[in-house]
């Protein structure tokens, strides 16, 4: 994005920028932490940009995202919401015109398997640890009964 030239200079946004604003809005939107770099990668894949130039009104944008849906979730209704806070987020940080936000919902995802899920990848980190505490018991049980004798 190119703004006309100013007394202190031009100002320019990359498509690139204008992308990434659009990531960090659906991964707000599906209250996913930007620290979980597994929904990073998979938000960026979700989401997709075009900057368009149009000659009288500038450049505008079209936003594409791909996406999956908790089951029991009005699917229209999560759509609009999902179309409208992109829309918002990416006119305002930008100031460039979203022409269009396609939602296309891919997946119905139930809550027992994102449960599920978290435990699997919790899983290995608490085995670790419970390997280690399980040895120290059994070794401080072994110093006890010897002194006992």
């Amino acid at each position: 994005m190119n703004y006309e030239a100013g007394d202190l200079g031009s100002i320019e946004i990359s498509d690139a920028v204008i992308r990434d604003l659009a990531v960090h809005s659906y991964m707000e939107f599906i209250k996913t932490t930007f620290k979980d770099q597994r929904a990073k990668r998979e938000a960026k894949s979700a989401v997709e940009i075009e900057v368009i130039e149009r000659d009288p009104a500038g450049k505008v944008v079209r936003i594409d995202v791909n996406t999956k849906v908790k089951y029991g979730e009005p699917i229209p209704d999560f759509a609009r919401k999902m179309q409208e806070k992109l829309k918002n987020d990416v006119e305002t940080y930008s100031g460039l015109k979203v022409e269009e936000v396609s939602v296309t919902v891919e997946d119905v995802y139930d809550y027992v398997e994102e449960i599920a899920q978290e435990q699997e990848e919790g899983a290995g980190e608490e085995d670790n640890g419970t390997e280690e505490a399980e040895d120290e018991s059994a070794e401080n049980s072994g110093e006890e009964e010897k002194e006992k004798e």
